[in-house]
């Protein structure tokens, strides 16, 4: 078993870790100060995206703003039409990471069901979600399972088949992380950073 010491150097690695993703994003993708919205710090996000069950759930606002700091130390201050006030920012992008941390943890209650019980659908999995926060009398939970038409399935299915297709070797195939991803290696070939394999 880990001591506090170890869980803490441990988490102070990802922490790292992750910062260090942010900031390589940002700058190899060539986003500027009026660059920094909700969109292209999403996309920093799903470039860090590593398929753990955990992932989003410790995922910190605060290692974005992190990033943000290093590259443009006085971000908050520089106007520009995509810019916005920093906190205003910072909480599209808590809300962002709460959506993503809730279709996680909808994921790992999913995946605690056999499989023969597990829903087989969006529709399905959005039902079984909601009457389990309402059977549990969770009702903050509940409320925001059945925002933007209970769309809360769809997310919770897409976050477990990319746990579950990790686990068994498979190539990781989220489709925002695979646009991020693509994105970045377009800029880098774009200028000539990025060598192309020659194949013969």
């Amino acid at each position: 078993m880990k001591n506090s010491d170890e869980r803490l150097t441990e988490s102070s690695c990802v922490h790292s870790k992750t910062v260090d993703m942010l900031v390589e994003y940002i700058s190899d993708c060539e986003f500027d100060e009026s660059a920094l919205n909700v969109v292209s710090l999403a996309m920093a996000m799903d470039y860090a995206y590593e398929p753990h069950p955990r992932f989003w759930r410790d995922f910190s606002a605060t290692f974005v703003a992190e990033a943000v700091a290093h590259l443009f130390p006085d971000w908050e201050s520089i106007p520009g039409k995509a810019s916005r006030s920093g906190k205003q920012l910072m909480r599209e992008v808590k809300e962002l990471l709460r959506v993503n941390a809730f279709d996680e943890a909808n994921a790992e209650m999913i995946s605690a069901l056999p499989l023969h019980d597990r829903p087989s659908d969006r529709a399905s999995a959005s039902e079984w979600i909601c009457s389990e926060y309402r059977r549990k009398g969770q009702m903050t939970e509940l409320a925001f399972a059945q925002r933007d038409g209970k769309r809360c399935g769809d997310g919770a299915l897409d976050a477990l088949k990319c746990l579950e297709d990790t686990k068994a070797g498979k190539p990781l195939q989220r489709l925002s992380t695979m646009v991020a991803r693509w994105y970045r290696e377009s800029v880098l070939k774009e200028d000539g950073r990025l060598r192309i394999p020659v194949h013969d």
